[in-house]
């Protein structure tokens, strides 16, 4: 096996890939890449065993063959080797030369009869979605991560599924850590088809998909075939394998019904939660959020550290509202937004505080209240 390519051609994608290859498996080998060379391209496929990537690129090839070799350690010399062209070569016993003349690497490589199956998925009824779009869905739902331990299917994935909005058919992706909820919808062009009509897609998946979207190009491709999500451009897809299990009924956390729009300046409001961050802790992670007639008054008391006060002015009349939320959750979702203006939906001391934009319900985040003592 012999080929050489240009080093922009797959620099970038190297780095993307780093993320799949990285993660810790029950197989050694899903730290590698799967490299074919045939006629005048090479195919790159990244395998986590939930998520696989595979990319198609020039490339100069004098002899057809294919190896698998460490994903980290080949980005990084490919990284830092001096010529823009770039030559590789298997010599014997799985042995890979990269470089020539001054600069010359030789690194062992694996058996590539041990790397994990590409999954063959055919006949999938794509729909597209915009690049834009699908990039906030992946942004939305990256947001609210989870531990380590976490073991719950709906925390651990993202809801994907079909949603009317004003009449017209939309994709919506829901996430949740059962502590806060984000709902985003957009709209998609051909026929959706989920299968069983709701889906869970792993973060992890979801987040490594996301380095993959650029806003600017065309279109992209989305699907779902048997047990995985597809994701496909030109030269590059992505599989992401789907997890099994029930999605609690978020319906009824963001329904409106009842609650009261109060108009605050997004980014006002976010420069007030980062203020009051700055005095939590781990043990001490809650404000307080006081609603009176035309006043917000947002406390925080750490006994580790200290206590702050803000007041901000604003359109609320009615009954005191008082609610104890963490900041770090708005700080998360007030970012989401692009509006100068959103509005705070509030019920009661008990009720989760709703975020939306004051023109469309296409982005709602949910944060839960509290507990008072």
């Amino acid at each position: 096996m012999k080929f050489s390519f240009n080093k922009k051609d797959i620099l970038e994608v190297l780095a993307k890939v780093q993320g799949i290859t990285g993660r810790k498996t029950n197989l050694k080998i899903t730290s590698d890449l799967l490299i074919k060379a045939a006629e005048s391209k090479i195919t790159i496929t990244a395998n986590d065993l939930e998520t696989v990537f595979t990319g198609t690129y020039e490339a100069q090839v004098e002899t057809p063959g294919i190896l698998s070799i460490n994903s980290k350690k080949f980005f990084e010399i490919i990284r830092e080797y001096p010529n823009e062209n770039i030559c590789i070569n298997e010599v014997e016993n799985r042995w890979v030369e990269i470089g020539s003349g001054d600069s010359v690497y030789h690194i062992v490589s694996s058996d590539y009869e041990n790397f994990p199956e590409t999954p063959v998925i055919e006949n999938v009824n794509f729909i597209e979605v915009a690049a834009k779009d699908l990039k906030q869905m992946v942004a939305v739902s990256s947001v609210i991560g989870y531990q380590n331990e976490e073991k719950r299917t709906y925390v651990l994935g993202a809801l994907i599924e079909k949603a009317e909005v004003d009449g017209a058919e939309m994709l919506r992706i829901v996430s949740t850590d059962s502590r806060r909820l984000h709902c985003f919808d957009v709209p998609f062009q051909g026929n959706l088809d989920l299968g069983e009509s709701r889906i869970i897609i792993p973060k992890k998946g979801l987040t490594e998909l996301g380095k993959f979207i650029d806003s600017d190009i065309e279109p992209i491709k989305v699907g779902v075939k048997k047990n995985h999500f597809v994701f496909q451009r030109a030269n590059e897809s992505i599989m992401i394998k789907l997890l099994e299990g029930d999605y609690p009924d978020y319906k009824l956390v963001i329904n409106l019904e009842d609650m009261i729009p109060v108009e605050i300046d997004r980014e006002m409001f976010l420069t007030l939660m980062k203020r009051v961050s700055i005095l939590t802790s781990e043990d001490y992670k809650s404000v307080v959020f006081n609603f009176t007639d035309n006043n917000l008054t947002v406390t925080i008391t750490n006994p580790e550290i200290g206590e702050s006060k803000e007041q901000l002015m604003l359109g609320f009349s009615g009954e005191e509202i008082k609610s104890a939320f963490n900041p770090r959750y708005f700080k998360d979702a007030l970012n989401l937004f692009d509006d100068e203006i959103v509005t705070l939906n509030i019920k009661d001391s008990k009720s989760p505080c709703i975020v939306k934009s004051m023109k469309n319900n296409n982005l709602i985040c949910v944060i839960m209240a509290i507990h008072l003592s």
